[in-house]
């Protein structure tokens, strides 16, 4: 929630607004479906300072959750936890303390939230990111989990060893250091849905509600509605949300006729006003076919038929070979080079009449200081 957004200009607000819709489609599926918990596995924030509009209205989300029946949970994520004293608190703990949720705030306790489902005892561990963990080091390590009998449920926001998704040199989880005890493994960080089943856990990533960036324009955007059985085993289903459509379309700029009309006409083969659209120009364009590209036409063109579009041009523009640098010399140097060319061509009466003109023009240059 209230991502930065600066990049889409007049429409920033608007695109706010889609990160709140897609969270409250969530919010909106469960009133409707009432499940037993809420889990919320980090970054519900994409700042620590979230704007104050955001923050109440996901006060009234989580109360008309809280007075369902649906008990909320939650980590805070690499966005959303302090990293100095300055920063505070992370801005979920106003929430666990409305009491509308739990929200585990220590990153190495192994307290854990026990609660009784369907005559059923869950117990809920909760490890959130840790700003002060070195490079690869595992979390878990750092965490003295010892589940009870019953349903173990661990919510944490880290990379886990064996799925894929950005991770640089932070803190991941080793599957090694999961206990086979936990039952489901509710995981943020990358944003892409996916899930396995390691000895028995399952672990899962519901991935991101909307899109953060051109990097997940083919991902499919959602949440996860997950069931575990007497037997212990999770059954879930991925649902999608009405996330904003990304798209990047590749064009070659073209080699004949009018460059901006051209592309103008790629264009409109998708307009659409929902969509974000990227155009990458490529190939290589002779310099002389550049003068012909009206870049600020295209946007104008585009003005009004996407939510936001945007050119990035990367192609290569061919430059005529340079010409050859002429030796260095002098006026005088060059008028005797001119004539001598001159002479060896002509016949003698010509060399004659052409000396005397060499001569003529030396003097003049001479006197107006040429050397």
């Amino acid at each position: 929630m209230d991502p930065s957004a600066v990049i889409f200009g007049s429409a920033r607000l608007d695109r706010k607004k889609d990160h709140l819709r897609c969270l409250e489609e969530v919010v909106e599926y469960a009133k409707k479906n009432k499940p037993d918990l809420f889990l919320i596995s980090g970054d519900l924030f994409d700042v620590i300072r979230p704007g104050n509009w955001i923050r109440a209205r996901l006060m009234q989300d989580f109360r008309d959750l809280h007075e369902a029946g649906i008990r909320v949970f939650m980590v805070s994520g690499h966005h959303d936890t302090p990293k100095s004293i300055e920063e505070g608190v992370s801005p979920l703990a106003v929430y666990g303390n409305s009491g509308n949720a739990v929200y585990f705030e220590n990153p190495v306790s192994s307290a854990f939230y026990s609660l009784e489902v369907d005559n059923r005892s869950v117990h809920m561990f909760g490890v959130g990111y840790n700003p002060f963990l070195g490079p690869m080091e595992d979390p878990l390590s750092k965490v003295l989990m010892k589940p009870p009998e019953g349903v173990n449920i661990l919510l944490t926001h880290y990379p886990i060893e064996g799925f894929s998704g950005y991770a640089g040199e932070e803190p991941s989880i080793r599957l090694s250091s999961i206990r086979r005890s936990f039952n489901l493994v509710a995981a943020g960080h990358f944003h892409n849905h996916q899930a396995k089943v390691v000895e028995g856990t399952e672990i899962i990533y519901p991935g991101s509600t909307e899109r953060a960036s051109f990097s997940e324009e083919e991902e499919e955007k959602g949440f996860v509605w997950a069931e575990i059985e007497e037997d212990g085993g999770v059954y879930f289903d991925f649902v999608k949300t009405s996330a904003r459509p990304f798209k990047t379309l590749r064009l070659d700029f073209p080699e004949e006729g009018d460059p901006t009309e051209l592309l103008r006409g790629k264009i409109s083969d998708v307009v659409d006003q929902q969509l974000v659209l990227r155009v990458k120009l490529g190939g290589k364009v002779p310099v002389d076919r550049l003068a012909a590209y009206r870049r600020p036409q295209l946007l104008s063109f585009a003005q009004g038929k996407f939510f936001h579009f945007s050119i990035e041009e990367e192609f290569d523009i061919e430059v005529p070979q340079l010409l050859e640098a002429l030796p260095r010399t002098t006026p005088l140097g060059e008028l005797r080079r001119y004539f001598e060319k001159m002479m060896s061509a002509a016949d003698e009466e010509e060399r004659r009449i052409l000396e005397e003109a060499r001569k003529l023009s030396e003097g003049k240059l001479e006197e107006a200081g040429a050397w």
